[in-house]
C-alpha cells in the first residue's frame, strides 16, 4: 500500500496490519464491483476505525465516495471525494476520475458546483473519462433554462470535450426557436474544439438543418412576421417574436420538442402565399401570424388543408375562413357582455355610436343581437367616417333623442379624441348612462384620457386583477425578464406568447398534424393566458369578460 495514511502521526507499518488493511480494502472494492455498496461502505468504515495510520489508507476515502454515490447519498459522497483529493495526491488519471465523480454527485444531488466540476476535469484525461464527462455535460445541458445556458456558453472555459456539449444544446434550441444563423455559429464553434463523436454529429446535424437527427420526435411550427417590412411592422414583429421565444423556451420542460421557424413575409401578400404553401409542404402544424388583416386573408386563401393560423394582431378576419384566429380581433363575448351589463343596469333603450370601420360595425352587430335578445331597443346607430375630428352633429342628435344610454364603440386610439366632445356638446348633462367597449378599460386609454372623461363609464375588461392583463400575466413578465435580462416595457410581446402557447397546448393533445392541431385548438376552454382567460368558441378566440365601472383610472367590478 502506497500513499499517506488517514491519520497523521507515527505511521503504523506493522507488516501484518498492512496486509490486513490491504485485504479489507480489496474486499471493499470487490463488494462495490458486485453492487454491494453498503458492504463497501462497511469496509471503508472498518479501515477508518482500525487502520487509520497504515500508509495508503486514504484510498478508503475514495472507496467511501463511490459507495455513498452508489447509494445516492450525495453530500457524504462529495465530502469523501473532496477529502481524498485534499489528502491523497492521486495520479493524474485517478484525479480525473475523482473530479468526474464529484461532478456527477453534485449534479445528480442538486449540489452547488456540479457544472464547474465538469470543467475541472483535465482536458488530457483518459478517453473513457472524457467520454463520460461529455455524456454528463449533454444530459446536464438539457435541463438548463435557456438564459442560464446562454450565460454558461458565453462565460465557461473552452474545455474541448465539455463546452461543446453545452454549445450544441444551445445551438439546437436556438434553431428550434427559428434563429438558424446563431445556431450555425454555435455549432461551428463547437466543432472547432474537436469534440467527441456524439456531440460532433449533433453539431453537424444542426449545420445541415436536420434537427430530426437530434430530436426523436419533432413537431414543426412557424411564424410569418414582417421583419423586413416598414418600420412600424418591423418593430411589431420584433416584439411578437420575443413573446413567442419566451413561450417556446418555457415549453422545453414539456418533453415534446417543437421546431419553430420564423420567416420574413416582407409585408408582401404574394410572399405570404408562397411561404404558406412552403410550410404546408414541410409539414408544419400551424402558423403564428401574419400581423395585418390583408396578409391574414392571403395566408388563409393560400392553404390547401385545415392549416390553423393564429394572428396576434389582425383586427378583422376573412369571412368564412375556418381555423383562422386572432388575439386582437373582434371578440363577440366583449359586446355580448356589454349588452348584458346595460340590461342589468336597467337600461332598455340606447343610441350606438361608432366609426364606419368593418371591425366596429361587426362589434355593433354583436351588441345589437345580444341587447335586442334581452329586450333592449337601439333607437339609432350613429356612424362617422375615418379621420373625422368634429363630432358636433352626432352628439347634438344624441341630445335631441335623449336615450337612457349611449354606447360608444371606439378603437382605443380614438377615445382620447371623442371622449372630451361627449362633455363639450352636452351629452353628459343628460340623465344618461355612458357605456364603452373594452377599449375603454385598456391601459393606454386609462393612462392618457383625463379622468373626468372616463369616470363613471360602464364597460368590460378581460383583466384578471388590478395592474394585470390575464391570469398568466405575472408569470409571463417574470419569464420574459428572466429570459432576456431586461425589463418588459410593453404588453405587445404577450400576444406572441399567448399565440404560441395556444399552439403548444393544442400540439400536446393533437396528433402532430395540422388537422389534429386544428381540432385540439377548437377544444381549448379557459386557457390562463397572459392577455386574458382564452377559449376557442365558434371559430373565434374569446376572452372571459367582466363588467366594470371606471373610477380614478381603474376598472372597478360593477354590481347593479
Amino acid at each position: 500500500m502506497e500513499g499517506p495514511a488517514l491519520d497523521e502521526g507515527v505511521p503504523d507499518t506493522d507488516p501484518a496490519r498492512v496486509r490486513e488493511a490491504a485485504d479489507v480494502l480489496a474486499r471493499g472494492e470487490a463488494a462495490l464491483a458486485a453492487g454491494d455498496a453498503e458492504g463497501a461502505l462497511d469496509r471503508a468504515s472498518d479501515i477508518a476505525a482500525r487502520f487509520p495510520r497504515v500508509p495508503g489508507t486514504t484510498v478508503a476515502l475514495w472507496l467511501e465516495a463511490r459507495a455513498q454515490a452508489a447509494l445516492g447519498d450525495w453530500e457524504p459522497a462529495e465530502a469523501a471525494a473532496e477529502s481524498y483529493l485534499a489528502r491523497g495526491a492521486p495520479d493524474a488519471a485517478e484525479e480525473a476520475e475523482v473530479r468526474l465523480l464529484l461532478a456527477r454527485v453534485r449534479i445528480d444531488g442538486s449540489l452547488a458546483g456540479g457544472i464547474e466540476s465538469l470543467f475541472e476535469i483535465p482536458a488530457d484525461a483518459p478517453a473513457a473519462i472524457l467520454h463520460e464527462a461529455e455524456a454528463l455535460a449533454l444530459s446536464t445541458a438539457v435541463g438548463l433554462s435557456l438564459p442560464v445556458l446562454r450565460d454558461l456558453v458565453d462565460e465557461a472555459p473552452r474545455h474541448p470535450r465539455v463546452l461543446p456539449a453545452f454549445q450544441v444544446e444551445l445551438a439546437t434550441r436556438t434553431a428550434l426557436l427559428g434563429d438558424e444563423t446563431s445556431a450555425r455559429t454555435l455549432a461551428e464553434a463547437a466543432l472547432e474544439l474537436e469534440p467527441g463523436e456524439r456531440v460532433g454529429e449533433r453539431a453537424r446535424a444542426v449545420l445541415r438543418g436536420e434537427l430530426e437527427a437530434v430530436e426523436a420526435e419533432l413537431v414543426s411550427m412557424a411564424a410569418l412576421l414582417s421583419e423586413g417590412g416598414p418600420p412600424s411592422l418591423r418593430s411589431l414583429a420584433a416584439e411578437i417574436r420575443a413573446g413567442v421565444e419566451v413561450a417556446l423556451s418555457e415549453a422545453e420542460a414539456t418533453g415534446r420538442p417543437v421546431r419553430f421557424t420564423v420567416l420574413d413575409d416582407q409585408a408582401s401578400n404574394a410572399r405570404v402565399e408562397t411561404l404558406v404553401r412552403q410550410l404546408e409542404g414541410e409539414g408544419a402544424v400551424g402558423l403564428v401570424g401574419p400581423l395585418d388583416d390583408a396578409m391574414v386573408r392571403a395566408a388563409a386563401q393560400a392553404r390547401s388543408r385545415p392549416f390553423p393560423i393564429i394572428s396576434p394582431t389582425a383586427r378583422l378576419l376573412p369571412d368564412g375562413a375556418e381555423n383562422v384566429f386572432s388575439l386582437t380581433g373582434v371578440d363577440p363575448g366583449s359586446a355580448e357582455t356589454l349588452a348584458r351589463l346595460a340590461l342589468d343596469a336597467g337600461i332598455r333603450e340606447v343610441v350606438v355610436f361608432h366609426p364606419r370601420r368593418s371591425e366596429m360595425q361587426e362589434e355593433a352587430q354583436n351588441f345589437r343581437r345580444a341587447f335586442e335578445a334581452g329586450g333592449g331597443v337601439i333607437r339609432r346607430v350613429l356612424q362617422y367616417a375615418p379621420g373625422t375630428t368634429d363630432f358636433a352633429e352626432p352628439f347634438r342628435e344624441v341630445v335631441r333623442l335623449q336615450p337612457r344610454g349611449l354606447v360608444l364603440l371606439l378603437p382605443p386610439e380614438e377615445i382620447e379624441l371623442v371622449a372630451p366632445q361627449v362633455a363639450f356638446f352636452g351629452v353628459d348633462d343628460l340623465e344618461i348612462t355612458i357605456f364603452g367597449n373594452d377599449a375603454w378599460s385598456s391601459e393606454t386609454v386609462l393612462e392618457r384620457v383625463p379622468i373626468r372623461h372616463t369616470n363613471g363609464v360602464l364597460t368590460v375588461t378581460s383583466r384578471d386583477g388590478p395592474g394585470s392583463y390575464g391570469p398568466g400575466w405575472r408569470a409571463f413578465v417574470e419569464a420574459y425578464e428572466s429570459h432576456f435580462r431586461r425589463t418588459l416595457r410593453s404588453p405587445v410581446p404577450a400576444l406572441g406568447y399567448d399565440a404560441a402557447n395556444l399552439f403548444l397546448a393544442a400540439v400536446q393533445s393533437g396528433d402532430g398534424t395540422p388537422e389534429g392541431t386544428a381540432r385540439a385548438l377548437d377544444s381549448i376552454r379557459g386557457y390562463p393566458g397572459a392577455t386574458g382567460r382564452l377559449s376557442v368558441v365558434d371559430g373565434r378566440i374569446r376572452r372571459t369578460w367582466t363588467p366594470v365601472r371606471l373610477e380614478n383610472r381603474e376598472p372597478v367590478p360593477y354590481r347593479p
